[in-house]
């Protein structure tokens, strides 16, 4: 019955103690629900960044090296494509393939590394990868125009005019240099994911945050809404 400024302090005050109040549906801290969940999001964040980035890291290599030519024209394309489909079209796809028709993995649900690491694996690397193909896309691109830039430097030139093989070239003096964006987004990148795979959550079953946020929308739990969303 306070005042909304009286209120909003009050929830303020709590909220920066670690306090973002109890749900309506279950009678649970909201901090306790997010620190339940935020591993399993973790852990998908960081297995598709790492899918994207040792993917996209040789791929955006073999473009520059090779620009103009073959090579570029298809892993350019072939990056337009994966900028161009949403990540739960791809994740369609992907339990289309590999649970129905392949069956190596499980269509959704998840198992705790508790449960030992390889089933953790077996349900996570679907939806971990239906992530990581717009990163990849993003990053192996960025990587590629870096790259073309660096391979224009005058120590670039230093080095081959010693004879220096290309591939000591590419990966030993060019790519450190070219990756100073790369690892800027990667961690924009990151960040976004944690509060990005709501859709894919849901499709995989994955109890995560997006999950749990798509739980509080449908039960008008207003309160881990705005725990989730903070």
């Amino acid at each position: 019955d306070d005042p909304f400024f009286v209120r909003y302090v009050s929830w303020m005050g709590n909220a920066v103690t670690g306090d973002l109040g109890t749900s309506y549906i279950t009678d649970q801290p909201v901090s306790d629900t997010i620190v339940s969940r935020l591993p399993v999001t973790a852990q998908l964040a960081f297995m598709s960044i790492f899918i994207a980035v040792v993917i996209a890291i040789p791929v955006g290599v073999l473009g520059a090296y090779k620009q103009g030519k073959w090579p570029d024209t298809v892993t350019s394309s072939a990056a337009q494509v994966g900028l161009s489909i949403p990540n739960f079209v791809f994740g369609i796809f992907l339990i289309w393939l590999f649970a129905v028709q392949l069956q190596w993995f499980p269509a959704s649900n998840w198992n705790r590394f508790s449960d030992g690491i390889v089933d953790n694996l077996k349900t996570a690397i679907l939806p971990a990868v239906s992530l990581a193909l717009a990163q990849m896309a993003l990053f192996s691109r960025l990587v590629r125009s870096d790259m073309m830039a660096t391979l224009r430097e005058n120590y670039i030139l230093s080095a081959r005019a010693k004879g220096l093989s290309d591939r000591y070239i590419l990966f030993r003096h060019a790519l450190r240099p070219s990756s100073l964006s790369l690892m800027t987004i990667v961690g924009i990148s990151f960040g976004a994911l944690l509060g990005g795979t709501v859709i894919v959550e849901q499709l995989f079953a994955v109890p995560g945050l997006g999950f749990s946020l798509i739980a509080a929308i449908n039960g008008r739990d207003i309160l881990v809404i705005q725990g989730i969303t903070v």
